[in-house]
């Protein structure tokens, strides 16, 4: 009689077993493809035939965040996170729940807890997802400098991983910090010499920190591994044609800065013809801005040569700054060539320098 009674228990406690592992199976589906509120009544359900299942209340919790009862979803989870308070699941619904209301300071507490606390598997790559969440929020509240610090932190705590380390280096991108970004892309490449993802973005860094040779032989590198796409191949052909003409190379003699601003010049005066001609002619219907370049032009000398600035040395720079001008002033329904391009991208560095 004890035999059978307990074979009838235990298949009792099965059945409640597989019913409980339906409901949340059932639930996990409705999560995931967007029905919280059904998946709130599924892992209610479950939880019925399988009581204090830490498992499911934690389920229920996210499922609770997601339809928005953000107050029972943190009873649930407090309540959890006093039995087992290295549980980095919990730390991480909490991290979520106090973005939503807006408290950067405890979520910023919960995201580092769930970073390094314990996971139930694939601890390595949950660690670095914490983390890039954490960033992530604290770019979408402009928090620059932290988002910055934690990016540096996480490609710090990672030093072999290209990986973490190309994502890092986006991430400090986004934070306003270029130069330490560009520090990690050639960290990768110094691993990996052929990571097409960090050959682009060290290119595209390079560029952005006016260094236009270095984001040549990046870009050139990228292409010669396969990154043929008409964005990296046009990014290369703009670098290189920026260098090409950069008048702020510090290896330069003064005969060759000369000449590299005559062809800036020419350049922008062909771009003035074609797009604001007015600006030459001195046109009565000028617009205040224009007036000022047609004002530029005309201080200048009507053709310029390296013997004009041999005796005039100021008007080197003169024509240089009219040049940035125009092109910056000219009208974007204008097209401009690859040297326009490239002379904006100088102007840039003139403004910077």
């Amino acid at each position: 009689m004890f035999t059978t009674t307990g074979v009838i228990v235990r298949l009792f406690h099965d059945k409640q077993a597989k019913i409980a592992v339906d409901w949340e199976r059932a639930g996990n589906v409705n999560l995931e493809t967007g029905h919280a509120q059904t998946a709130i009544e599924d892992f209610r359900n479950a939880l019925l035939y399988s009581s204090n299942n830490s498992k499911l209340e934690l389920e229920l919790a996210e499922a609770l965040t997601a339809q928005g009862q953000l107050a029972e979803s943190e009873n649930y989870l407090f309540n959890l996170r006093a039995a087992d308070p290295d549980n980095a699941l919990i730390d991480l619904q909490l991290a979520r729940i106090s973005a939503r209301q807006g408290d950067v300071s405890a979520a910023v507490n919960f995201y580092h807890d769930a970073a390094f606390g314990e996971w139930p598997s694939d601890a390595h790559a949950s660690q670095v997802a914490a983390r890039e969440e954490l960033i992530q929020f604290l770019l979408k509240n402009n928090r620059q400098d932290q988002a910055r610090a934690e990016a540096l932190s996480m490609a710090a705590d990672n030093p072999a991983d290209p990986e973490v380390l190309n994502e890092a280096a986006a991430y400090l991108i986004a934070s306003g910090d270029s130069s330490n970004a560009l520090d990690q892309y050639q960290h990768v490449l110094r691993l990996e010499p052929n990571n097409v993802t960090a050959l682009i973005g060290a290119g595209n860094t390079a560029l952005a920190l006016y260094q236009f040779s270095e984001a040549d032989r990046y870009f050139s590198r990228a292409i010669q591994r396969g990154a043929r796409t008409p964005d990296v191949e046009a990014d290369r052909d703009l670098a290189a044609t920026a260098a090409e003409l950069d008048p702020f190379n510090p290896h330069l003699d003064s005969r060759e800065r000369q000449q590299r601003i005559l062809q800036i010049f020419a350049a922008a005066e062909q771009r003035a013809n074609a797009c604001m001609p007015g600006v030459l002619t001195n046109s009565p219907t000028l617009t205040a801005d224009s007036k000022a370049l047609a004002a530029a032009r005309a201080a200048l000398p009507p053709k310029l040569t390296l013997n004009v600035f041999n005796a005039h040395p100021e008007y080197a720079d003169e024509a240089l700054n009219w040049a940035f001008d125009l092109e910056k002033s000219a009208p974007s329904q204008c097209a401009g060539t690859l040297a326009d391009r490239a002379i904006e991208a100088l102007a840039g560095e003139n403004k910077e320098s």
